[in-house]
């Protein structure tokens, strides 16, 4: 009898402890699926595949707030065993409903010589996440494809091997002849355009012709005060400009002479005031004892701005 009681006792404490153990087991999955809530495997068709084929698949895994996949144990690119290889992965993350949703894409380049139809496996794997010091695995399962061969296992007997190879396609040829017209007419209209340009806005090799005297000055004072704004090239361009009037009217103009310069032009009486003023203030910088007064009356940016005026008139009306 003890030694019936000692083994029931002994079976008893076995009992328990594989309980025990059974119950830390239930306890660690329980919690490992709190952090893990679902794996999802989304595959391609699984049928009708070829030697080089891509083969893309996607897991979604949903686990819970703060849990951080380990990024370590995401497949990369490289073999995976002799016929196949990852050729893409990449991870994408959005929060769900107050969890975390991982995207994985993979893809599969098969390199299966087949003779026949058969089913080959794309292996699983396991992905990691950690929260705090804690480790949670996530597993993938794996998944099969059918796969073809290209040809036929016995095909027709030939004379010879090379039978057997078909000839090069050739490429198609594409007569270019219509595009390089209309290519080089579109060049032609291009370039008059630009020359119908040139010649309205007195561009080289239309800036110096003797009807645009004023689109000359303009440039020519431009350049002149983009060196100084002294007095001395302030007097230079009261000069240049006087000598586009000249040109413009076919004589010297005085500024008595400003009435009947604007009646034979008309286009330019639109700036009587400005043509009255300056000859006003060309009086008082060239004869006047106070030439700085001329500045101050016309200064250096008006001048500059009444000989853009003139110049603008002039490629408009002449």
């Amino acid at each position: 009898m003890p030694m019936r009681c000692r083994a029931i006792s002994s079976i008893y404490e076995h009992a328990m402890r594989a309980a025990l153990v059974a119950l830390l087991v239930l306890v660690a999955l329980s919690a490992a699926e709190a952090q893990v809530q679902s794996v999802k495997l989304f595959t391609p068709r699984l049928f009708g595949y070829f030697v080089g084929d891509v083969l893309e698949d996607e897991v979604d895994i949903r686990v819970d707030k703060g849990t951080e996949l380990v990024s370590a144990s995401v497949p990369q690119r490289g073999s995976i065993n002799a016929w196949i290889e990852i050729v893409g992965s990449s991870v994408e993350t959005e929060a769900v409903d107050g969890a975390k949703l991982y995207r994985l894409y993979l893809a599969y380049q098969n390199f299966y010589p087949a003779i026949d139809a058969r089913q080959l496996e794309i292996p699983g794997f396991t992905l990691s996440f950690k929260s705090g010091d804690q480790i949670y695995p996530a597993q993938v399962r794996a998944w099969s494809f059918g796969i073809s061969p290209l040809r036929e296992v016995l095909p027709p007997a030939k004379a010879s091997g090379g039978e057997y190879m078909q000839p090069d396609v050739l490429p198609l040829s594409y007569n270019v002849r219509g595009d390089a017209t209309i290519a080089f007419a579109l060049l032609a209209v291009a370039l008059a355009t630009l020359a119908l340009l040139a010649y309205h806005l007195a561009w080289w090799p239309f800036g110096a012709r003797k009807h645009r005297p004023f689109t000359e000055a303009a440039r020519s004072i431009r350049k002149l005060m983009k060196v100084t704004e002294a007095e001395a090239a302030y007097r230079e361009a009261f000069v240049i400009l006087h000598r586009a009037v000249d040109a413009t009217a076919g004589h010297a103009v005085f500024s008595e002479d400003v009435p009947s310069f604007l009646a034979q032009y008309s286009a330019f009486a639109r700036l009587k005031d400005e043509f009255i003023r300056f000859f006003a203030s060309s009086q008082s910088a060239f004869f006047s004892d106070h030439p700085a007064e001329a500045i101050t009356a016309f200064g250096p940016a008006e001048l500059r701005r009444f000989c853009d005026q003139l110049s603008a008139t002039e490629r408009s009306a002449l």
